[in-house]
């Protein structure tokens, strides 16, 4: 079976209690604890969120790991492994999706669509949907938010994790460059000091986790270290390209 592994970063907490699923009109999000002790970014206590968007169907099958292994589900365990969140292209879904699935978009079928399938505690969830999107619900959110409420470093991380994927000083002294471009040096300078408030109050590592939730799963303390470097010392009047 052809498979496509889409969790890089996170991996569902294998001892917590059963996901919780909402449906608001096409949109489906399925909400559950993430494992604390394979990631250093994830607390205990952090959750996942996957929202898929214009969702024709899908089921939340209880199952055990178990029950998988022994062959009691329509897909194998040596085809595709226990514990992971996967795109299956090609999976003949039309045909075999389970027949109590759960039917949110009936008209939704006939368009091109794509089956995600998540092994969780006890359970697999299948869905057929458009797309879909990871986000953290995160413990440490609610006292940064609290201790930096501008949240300036917050905002430059989650740009640069949308315009760049190359972790080296380079990337860093374009992208700043592009920063001040679109935020201006008066919100640069605000920059330079939340920085110094988070260095002088030990919460560097919080902003590691930080980077990783905002989509740099491969960003570590030799990243952010280096990246404050070039914030700290860069010249507003060069150009870096």
């Amino acid at each position: 079976m052809k498979y496509i592994k889409l969790n890089k970063n996170w991996n569902a907490d294998p001892g917590a209690s059963e996901p919780v699923v909402s449906v608001d009109q096409n949109t489906v999000e399925l909400n559950f604890y993430l494992n604390p002790l394979l990631f250093p970014h994830i607390d205990e206590g952090d959750k996942g969120i996957i929202r898929f968007d214009d969702v024709h169907a899908y089921k939340l099958q209880t199952i055990t790991e178990e029950e998988y292994v022994n062959g009691k589900f329509r897909f194998k365990n040596e085809d595709l492994p226990w514990g992971k969140f996967y795109e299956l292209p090609n999976s003949g879904w039309r045909n075999d999706f389970p027949a109590d699935r759960i039917v949110v978009n009936e008209s939704l079928k006939g368009t091109k669509l794509k089956h995600f399938i998540c092994f969780l505690p006890n359970c697999i969830f299948e869905c057929v949907a458009a797309a879909y999107r990871f986000q953290f619900d995160y413990v440490i959110a609610e006292k940064l938010e609290e201790t930096y409420p501008k949240g300036y470093f917050n905002h430059y991380l989650a740009l640069f994790s949308a315009h760049f994927d190359q972790l080296n000083s380079g990337s860093y002294k374009v992208y700043t460059n592009l920063y001040i471009q679109l935020e201006g040096k008066k919100e640069f300078e605000l920059l330079k000091e939340e920085i110094k408030k988070i260095k002088a109050n030990k919460d560097i590592d919080s902003y590691v986790k930080i980077a990783n939730y905002s989509g740099l799963p491969n960003f570590g303390r030799k990243q952010l270290d280096e990246m404050i470097k070039v914030i700290e010392t860069y010249d507003a009047g060069t150009k870096y390209a």
